[in-house]
Protein backbone atom coordinates (compact mmCIF):
# COMPACT_ATOMS: atom_id res chain seq x y z
CA UNK A 1 0.00 0.00 0.00
CA UNK A 2 2.86 2.41 0.80
CA UNK A 3 4.21 2.03 -2.73
CA UNK A 4 0.87 3.26 -4.10
CA UNK A 5 1.04 6.51 -2.09
CA UNK A 6 2.85 8.53 -4.82
CA UNK A 7 0.24 7.54 -7.42
CA UNK A 8 -2.58 8.32 -4.99
CA UNK A 9 -1.13 11.81 -4.46
CA UNK A 10 -1.08 12.38 -8.22
CA UNK A 11 -4.66 11.12 -8.49
CA UNK A 12 -5.68 13.43 -5.63
CA UNK A 13 -4.34 16.35 -7.66
CA UNK A 14 -6.14 15.21 -10.82
CA UNK A 15 -9.56 14.14 -9.57
CA UNK A 16 -10.05 16.18 -6.39
CA UNK A 17 -7.88 19.29 -6.08
CA UNK A 18 -8.02 20.58 -9.67
CA UNK A 19 -11.78 20.13 -10.16
CA UNK A 20 -12.50 21.52 -6.70
CA UNK A 21 -10.34 24.54 -7.46
CA UNK A 22 -12.37 25.33 -10.59
CA UNK A 23 -15.76 24.61 -9.00
CA UNK A 24 -15.09 26.73 -5.92
CA UNK A 25 -13.69 29.58 -8.02
CA UNK A 26 -16.91 29.59 -10.04
CA UNK A 27 -19.37 29.11 -7.18
CA UNK A 28 -17.87 30.83 -4.14
CA UNK A 29 -15.47 33.32 -5.68
CA UNK A 30 -13.17 32.63 -2.74
CA UNK A 31 -9.57 33.56 -3.39
CA UNK A 32 -8.61 32.03 -0.03
CA UNK A 33 -9.97 28.62 -1.03
CA UNK A 34 -8.16 28.83 -4.33
CA UNK A 35 -4.85 29.63 -2.64
CA UNK A 36 -5.31 26.82 -0.09
CA UNK A 37 -6.09 24.27 -2.82
CA UNK A 38 -3.26 25.59 -4.98
CA UNK A 39 -0.87 25.17 -2.05
CA UNK A 40 -2.13 21.64 -1.40
CA UNK A 41 -1.69 20.76 -5.08
CA UNK A 42 1.90 22.05 -5.02
CA UNK A 43 2.64 19.94 -1.95
CA UNK A 44 1.25 16.79 -3.60
CA UNK A 45 3.26 17.56 -6.73
CA UNK A 46 6.46 17.83 -4.70
CA UNK A 47 5.72 14.76 -2.60
CA UNK A 48 4.68 12.27 -5.26
CA UNK A 49 8.08 12.13 -6.96
CA UNK A 50 10.01 12.34 -3.70
CA UNK A 51 8.02 9.47 -2.19
CA UNK A 52 8.27 7.39 -5.36
CA UNK A 53 12.06 7.60 -5.23
CA UNK A 54 12.18 7.11 -1.45
CA UNK A 55 9.87 4.07 -1.49
CA UNK A 56 11.39 2.53 -4.62
CA UNK A 57 8.00 2.95 -6.31
CA UNK A 58 9.06 4.76 -9.50
CA UNK A 59 7.07 3.54 -12.47
CA UNK A 60 5.89 4.49 -15.93
CA UNK A 61 2.36 4.82 -14.53
CA UNK A 62 3.60 7.15 -11.81
CA UNK A 63 5.42 9.37 -14.31
CA UNK A 64 2.32 9.49 -16.49
CA UNK A 65 0.06 10.37 -13.56
CA UNK A 66 2.49 13.09 -12.49
CA UNK A 67 2.49 14.55 -16.01
CA UNK A 68 -1.30 14.40 -16.22
CA UNK A 69 -1.49 16.07 -12.81
CA UNK A 70 0.72 18.89 -14.04
CA UNK A 71 -1.39 19.41 -17.17
CA UNK A 72 -4.71 19.27 -15.33
CA UNK A 73 -3.46 21.65 -12.63
CA UNK A 74 -2.17 24.14 -15.20
CA UNK A 75 -5.59 24.25 -16.87
CA UNK A 76 -7.38 24.48 -13.51
CA UNK A 77 -5.15 27.26 -12.19
CA UNK A 78 -5.58 29.37 -15.32
CA UNK A 79 -9.36 28.82 -15.25
CA UNK A 80 -9.59 29.73 -11.56
CA UNK A 81 -7.44 32.84 -12.01
CA UNK A 82 -9.66 33.90 -14.91
CA UNK A 83 -12.69 33.62 -12.57
CA UNK A 84 -11.14 35.09 -9.41
CA UNK A 85 -8.72 37.72 -10.76
CA UNK A 86 -10.32 38.95 -14.00
CA UNK A 87 -8.32 42.18 -13.83
CA UNK A 88 -5.06 40.22 -13.74
CA UNK A 89 -6.20 37.96 -16.57
CA UNK A 90 -7.25 40.94 -18.68
CA UNK A 91 -3.83 42.55 -18.29
CA UNK A 92 -1.71 39.39 -18.50
CA UNK A 93 -3.72 37.24 -20.94
CA UNK A 94 -0.94 36.98 -23.56
CA UNK A 95 1.36 35.52 -20.91
CA UNK A 96 -1.27 33.05 -19.72
CA UNK A 97 -1.98 31.95 -23.30
CA UNK A 98 1.76 31.52 -23.85
CA UNK A 99 1.94 29.39 -20.69
CA UNK A 100 -0.86 27.15 -21.93
CA UNK A 101 0.70 26.78 -25.37
CA UNK A 102 4.11 26.06 -23.84
CA UNK A 103 2.59 23.43 -21.58
CA UNK A 104 0.18 21.73 -23.98
CA UNK A 105 2.15 21.77 -27.26
CA UNK A 106 3.90 18.53 -26.32
CA UNK A 107 0.58 17.00 -25.25
CA UNK A 108 -1.00 17.82 -28.60
CA UNK A 109 2.03 16.58 -30.51
CA UNK A 110 2.08 13.26 -28.65
CA UNK A 111 -1.66 12.74 -29.06
CA UNK A 112 -1.64 13.53 -32.77
CA UNK A 113 1.46 11.54 -33.62
CA UNK A 114 1.29 8.55 -31.23
CA UNK A 115 -2.10 8.83 -29.54
CA UNK A 116 -0.46 9.15 -26.14
CA UNK A 117 0.64 11.91 -23.81
CA UNK A 118 4.39 12.33 -23.64
CA UNK A 119 6.11 13.24 -20.40
CA UNK A 120 9.87 13.57 -20.13
CA UNK A 121 10.38 15.02 -16.62
CA UNK A 122 13.40 17.07 -17.68
CA UNK A 123 15.54 19.17 -15.38
CA UNK A 124 14.13 22.27 -17.06
CA UNK A 125 10.57 21.06 -16.43
CA UNK A 126 11.37 20.48 -12.77
CA UNK A 127 12.85 23.97 -12.45
CA UNK A 128 9.83 25.45 -14.18
CA UNK A 129 7.52 23.55 -11.80
CA UNK A 130 9.10 25.48 -8.92
CA UNK A 131 9.45 28.86 -10.60
CA UNK A 132 6.05 29.18 -12.29
CA UNK A 133 3.90 28.77 -9.15
CA UNK A 134 6.09 31.30 -7.32
CA UNK A 135 5.69 33.72 -10.22
CA UNK A 136 1.92 33.23 -10.16
CA UNK A 137 1.74 33.94 -6.42
CA UNK A 138 3.85 37.10 -6.78
CA UNK A 139 1.62 38.21 -9.67
CA UNK A 140 -1.64 37.55 -7.81
CA UNK A 141 -0.33 39.36 -4.72
CA UNK A 142 0.11 42.43 -6.92
CA UNK A 143 3.82 42.76 -6.25
CA UNK A 144 5.27 42.33 -9.73
CA UNK A 145 4.61 40.62 -13.04
CA UNK A 146 8.32 40.19 -13.79
CA UNK A 147 8.79 36.81 -12.02
CA UNK A 148 5.69 35.46 -13.76
CA UNK A 149 6.95 36.66 -17.15
CA UNK A 150 10.35 35.07 -16.52
CA UNK A 151 8.64 31.81 -15.53
CA UNK A 152 6.56 31.85 -18.71
CA UNK A 153 9.72 32.27 -20.78
CA UNK A 154 11.14 29.27 -18.93
CA UNK A 155 7.91 27.38 -19.71
CA UNK A 156 8.37 28.11 -23.41
CA UNK A 157 12.00 26.94 -23.30
CA UNK A 158 10.83 23.80 -21.51
CA UNK A 159 8.22 23.20 -24.22
CA UNK A 160 10.82 23.65 -26.96
CA UNK A 161 13.19 21.23 -25.22
CA UNK A 162 10.41 18.63 -24.89
CA UNK A 163 9.57 18.97 -28.59
CA UNK A 164 13.25 18.45 -29.47
CA UNK A 165 13.29 15.35 -27.27
CA UNK A 166 10.11 14.09 -28.96
CA UNK A 167 11.82 14.40 -32.33
CA UNK A 168 14.96 12.68 -31.07
CA UNK A 169 13.18 9.86 -29.20
CA UNK A 170 9.82 9.37 -30.87
CA UNK A 171 7.15 8.18 -28.47
CA UNK A 172 9.33 7.90 -25.40
CA UNK A 173 7.82 8.78 -22.08
CA UNK A 174 9.85 8.76 -18.91
CA UNK A 175 12.76 10.44 -17.25
CA UNK A 176 15.02 12.21 -19.74
CA UNK A 177 17.01 14.91 -17.90
CA UNK A 178 17.66 17.09 -20.98
CA UNK A 179 17.75 17.18 -24.77
CA UNK A 180 21.48 16.37 -24.53
CA UNK A 181 20.62 13.12 -22.73
CA UNK A 182 18.05 12.34 -25.42
CA UNK A 183 20.69 12.94 -28.09
CA UNK A 184 23.07 10.60 -26.28
CA UNK A 185 20.36 7.95 -26.02
CA UNK A 186 19.61 8.28 -29.73
CA UNK A 187 23.31 7.85 -30.57
CA UNK A 188 23.48 4.69 -28.42
CA UNK A 189 20.89 3.04 -30.62
CA UNK A 190 17.96 0.84 -29.60
CA UNK A 191 20.11 -2.15 -28.61
CA UNK A 192 21.80 -0.28 -25.70
CA UNK A 193 18.73 1.39 -24.20
CA UNK A 194 17.40 0.23 -20.87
Amino acid sequence: MRKQLPNLLSLLRIVVLAPLMVVLAGTTGSRSWFLALFGAALVTDALDGFLARRLGAESDLGRRLDSWGDYVMTAAVVTAIWRLWPEVMQKEWPWFVTTLVGCFAIVAYGLVRWRRVLGFHTWLAKAMAMVLPAGVVVLLAGWSAVPFHAAVILQVLCGVEEMVIAFLLPGFSGHIPSFWHALQRRREGPQNRT
